[in-house]
């Protein structure tokens, strides 16, 4: 058995170094004149050096030590210090300043090297290959649940040759308030002759008759409501309520607003949601805001069709969805504020540009017994109509200006030519009569 004599090592992570050294070789810390010191550690196992024992995890096989009157012995005394000492040892963490000053030197090593310039330009080249490749992809996605989170897919490329622009001539309509004395209302919906409406300002659904009468003021679904923003029905009369609040979620209740159950979707699903709408086929859809996507689910929250709005340098926050009998879907965004148009297989079809609104306050959506989108325009305070794909087939109408009319959010289409629209600041709900 043999003992190492002392040796100059790293006063920060115990490393042996070169006398004349001014760096030590493992973690960059400047040997400034005087810090690398001297080891006295004494090291059992034949030929290892602190250096060794560093970098080699212990061999408790083949341990041996010594206690304290110099007698070898093969396993290590419980408790006794030399146990400890043979345990491997953990070497201090280097700080920024010797990571960043070690960086340093290793880019001023390189900086004259051939092969790092190669380096540099293989993955310039690969960069590029891959930017153009990417903006090739089709802009169709399959309409198929996927277990790819909206944040880690790559994002497909905005066809500007399909957008359809609004090129006609605005029309002005006449409204009349419904009701009114809400603090934030944003979602309405119609259904068994009666309204529905949901306000995250009093944390509310409220529910009225034909005439905007109250009916009753439902505060709770399983819990007390966070931010209840958007309401739908289904065929059978059932009215559904998505509280956007809290990490979201969508509550089912009766016609005269009782809780009834709530939908057990994926953990976050809801979570800052803005749009929800109830297809022919029971699919329960929402605007999933943050994932930029528009999600069906079943009633038992397992999530069928996924549509991504992640397209490649625009911002299309989808704020509400609406799925028509055909089996396609619109869906409503904002900061790029549009209205989009996706078949069943998730193909964008067509697009037309609104007029800016934010994701709080964005455009709704609501289609009529024949098949016609209506659509608001918040900050502009009209709605407009798309009955087909074609700058023809689009009709728009403004309010006119004045202290009732604010800012036109959710909206619900009853008879053909009769909608019910919220405004989200004046806290009123308005009837418009448009022309067909």
């Amino acid at each position: 058995m043999s003992q190492e004599e002392p040796v100059v090592v790293c006063p920060n992570c115990r490393s042996s170094v070169r006398r004349e050294s001014r760096f030590c070789d493992q973690c960059g810390r400047s040997l400034a004149s005087g810090e690398a010191i001297a080891s006295t550690d004494s090291y059992s196992r034949e030929g290892l050096t602190p250096r060794d024992v560093a970098e080699e995890p212990p061999d408790f096989e083949n341990w041996t030590g010594t206690d304290e009157a110099g007698e070898v012995y093969d396993e290590p005394p419980e408790g006794s210090d030399n146990a400890e000492r043979y345990r491997e040892p953990v070497r201090p963490r280097a700080s920024v300043r010797e990571n960043v000053g070690g960086s340093l030197r290793t880019l001023v090593l390189w900086s004259g090297s051939p092969l790092l310039l190669l380096v540099v330009l293989v993955a310039a080249i690969a960069r590029d290959n891959f930017r153009k490749e990417d903006s090739r992809a089709h802009v169709s996605l399959q309409g198929e649940s996927v277990d790819v989170a909206p944040e880690s897919a790559p994002s497909l490329a905005l066809p500007l040759e399909i957008i359809t622009p609004f090129t006609g001539q605005e029309k002005t309509t006449d409204f009349e308030i419904v009701s009114d004395g809400f603090i934030r209302p944003r979602g309405v919906t119609i259904a068994n002759g009666r309204i529905y409406v949901v306000d995250p300002g009093l944390g509310a659904l409220f529910v009225l008759d034909g005439e905007g009468e109250q009916i009753a003021g439902v505060l709770h679904s399983d819990r007390r409501f966070v931010e209840p923003v958007d309401a739908a029905a289904d065929g059978a009369g059932n009215v559904y309520v998505l509280d956007a609040g809290d990490g979201g979620q969508v509550s089912v209740h009766r016609p005269d607003g009782a809780f009834s159950e709530v939908i057990p979707l994926p953990a976050g699903a809801a979570d800052r949601s803005r749009g929800l709408d109830v297809d022919s086929e029971g699919r329960i859809w929402l605007a999933m805001t943050p994932a930029l996507a528009v999600a069906a689910f079943d009633s038992t929250g397992r999530e069928l069709i996924r549509i991504s709005t992640g397209f490649e340098g625009a911002d299309l926050q989808p704020v509400d969805v609406a799925a028509r009998s055909d089996g396609s879907v619109f869906v409503s965004t904002a900061e790029m504020t549009s209205v989009l148009h996706f078949s069943e297989v998730g193909e964008l079809l067509n697009l037309w540009p609104l007029v800016t609104a934010n994701s709080i306050d964005g455009p709704h959506l609501a289609l009529d017994s024949e098949g016609m989108l209506y659509v608001t325009q918040p900050e502009q305070g009209g709605i407009m109509r798309i009955s087909g794909e074609n700058a023809e087939d689009l009709d728009a109408w403004v309010i006119p200006a004045g202290q009732h009319v604010r800012k036109l959010v959710g909206i619900a289409a009853g008879e053909p030519g009769s909608l019910l629209v919220v405004d989200s600041e004046n806290g009123s709900v308005y009837r418009l009569l448009v022309s067909p």
